[in-house]
């Protein structure tokens, strides 16, 4: 029992700092920053994507009053710009959602006391709009998702326990990849893309091909874990794979 629960510990510890360390590092991770006006701070973040239902709204927090700015954006080579407006302890700014995939740059600019400050400086971020997904198809991506890397590592893990539970363990991570893949992503992505009630999308829009080639990997190295034939090579590829790849999920 003891050696469970240090291998399902140190499971969700490895799954835990994948997880974070793919998120800091995502080419959608937003732009953040906090720099100082006379020893206070202003905070901003400029995202890369939006899911928002109406608007995209952007929320600079500042410690001191008295700030005004824009949003400049960009769409079709058109500038336009959106006046930021006081609410609660900062500034916020909407823009109407665009079409989902379509895309604006954009940049703030804040002003104080004559001074003013771009951000980012000499540059634009790209904004893509996505669909509306709702709450409880996120959870459930999410669930899913990580159950998988984490069971992943704990099927690797279990090498150190003589491989006792190995195969109920690679079912496990088989049954949850599947339902990823099968039924999950597919849901997300046709939020995603706005096709729910608007179009049917094909089936090259619902599937991630990374989530695919993971679930594949998986089979295949599940059948080979049951027929007993290069139990400790094959858990240890597949669950590297599924480690080396879950950092390509888009």
């Amino acid at each position: 029992m003891k050696n469970q629960i240090i291998l399902w510990l140190c499971s969700i510890t490895i799954a835990f700092l994948i997880g974070y360390i793919n998120n800091v590092t995502d080419k959608v991770y937003p732009v953040t920053g906090t720099f100082g006006i006379e020893g206070r701070k202003v905070s901003y973040k400029l995202d890369k994507e939006t899911f928002d239902a109406h608007f995209y709204k952007n929320i600079v927090i500042s410690d001191i009053t008295g700030i005004e700015g824009k949003l400049i954006w960009f769409m079709d080579d058109e500038q336009h710009e959106t006046k930021f407006v006081e609410a609660g302890r900062g500034l916020e700014a909407e823009i109407p959602i665009l079409k989902p995939g379509k895309t604006i740059k954009y940049k703030l600019m804040l002003a104080y006391a004559g001074d003013t400050f771009e951000i980012p400086e000499n540059d634009f971020v790209t904004l893509t709009f996505w669909g509306n997904i709702p709450s409880p198809v996120n959870i459930l991506h999410f669930i899913f998702l990580y159950a998988g890397l984490l069971m992943s590592i704990r099927c690797l893990l279990e090498l150190f326990n003589q491989s006792i539970n190995l195969k109920k363990l690679s079912v496990i991570t088989c049954a949850l990849f599947i339902g990823l893949v099968t039924i999950i992503s597919p849901l997300k992505n046709s939020y995603k893309i706005g096709a729910i009630n608007n179009y049917i999308p094909s089936m090259i829009d619902l599937i991630e091909p990374i989530l695919v080639l993971i679930l594949s990997i998986w089979i295949f190295g599940t059948i080979l874990i049951f027929n007993n034939k290069y139990i400790h090579t094959v858990t240890i590829c597949i669950s590297f794979a599924t480690i080396v790849l879950f950092f390509f999920l888009g």
